[in-house]
């Protein structure tokens, strides 16, 4: 299997009211790009959340009693402690430099996945409110326009607890389902896999982002094109990122 990243260059700055799915179009026909069947959009989840008006002016924020005692914890501003709990649904730790929450959408990740970086000075961005429904919307307008049926996936940066460094996430996604379940497949020595299952979407996201980088770069969109969805295709409602989170019963740390 050969699998193509390639990055989708001179991508205009994105503001809020804008269709960013036709940009993302413009932007493909300008890098003479035709989408195909089982081709993959990664798509920066910042860029979705300006386009969609989901950001945050920081002078604006009104401080709770909460808020300071975080800030006075974890030694953060006041104000972002704010954010990430209005943008939290359980505080998993908060400890000097660092804290760690549960998103409304169920992720678990630092300072509530707000974003301060690729933004205007003042402002910070949520993740959108829904990066499902904001997938399915790029899918349905990139079908359409190309007479093709691809696969989308809104990604993110989180870093991960055993190790240093952050990586892509999935944090929504349309035409595929996020994992891989190998259960009851064989390996090359004929023993049935009885536990594998691949986080395929997240697998993605991070090739993805070596192309997108973390600065710079400009690259918010990437085409990933070359790998096999047939085992993990499906209709642009069919699946949710929901499907690869953990169900808190069965975490072994909280």
């Amino acid at each position: 299997m050969t699998i193509e990243i390639t990055g989708i260059e001179g991508f205009p700055l994105v503001k809020e009211g804008d269709d960013l799915s036709s940009i993302i179009e413009r932007a493909l026909n300008d890098n003479d790009i035709s989408l195909e069947d089982d081709d993959i959009l990664v798509v920066a989840e910042t860029v979705v959340s300006k386009a969609e008006g989901n950001y945050v002016k920081v002078d604006d924020v009104e401080v709770q009693p909460d808020a300071v005692t975080m800030s006075k914890i974890s030694g953060k501003d006041a104000k972002e402690c704010q954010i990430i709990l209005d943008e939290s649904d359980e505080i998993v730790r908060c400890q000097k430099g660092l804290i760690i929450t549960q998103t409304h959408h169920g992720f678990v990740c630092a300072n509530s996945g707000i974003d301060n970086s690729n933004c205007e000075a003042g402002y910070v961005t949520p993740l959108p409110v829904n990066p499902d429904k904001s997938a399915r919307i790029i899918k349905k307008y990139l079908d359409e326009s190309f007479d093709c049926e691809v696969g989308v996936i809104i990604s993110d940066t989180h870093g991960r607890a055993w190790r240093i460094g952050a990586i892509g996430v999935a944090v929504g996604i349309s035409g595929m389902h996020p994992c891989t379940d190998l259960r009851g497949s064989v390996d090359l020595y004929g023993n049935t896999l009885r536990s594998t299952v691949e986080a395929t979407a997240d697998e993605l996201a991070s090739a993805a982002s070596l192309v997108m980088g973390q600065s710079d770069e400009g690259i918010c969109v990437t085409l990933i094109r070359g790998y096999d969805l047939s085992e993990i295709r499906c209709a642009v409602d069919e699946s949710s990122i929901t499907e690869i989170i953990r169900d808190k019963s069965s975490d072994a740390f909280r």
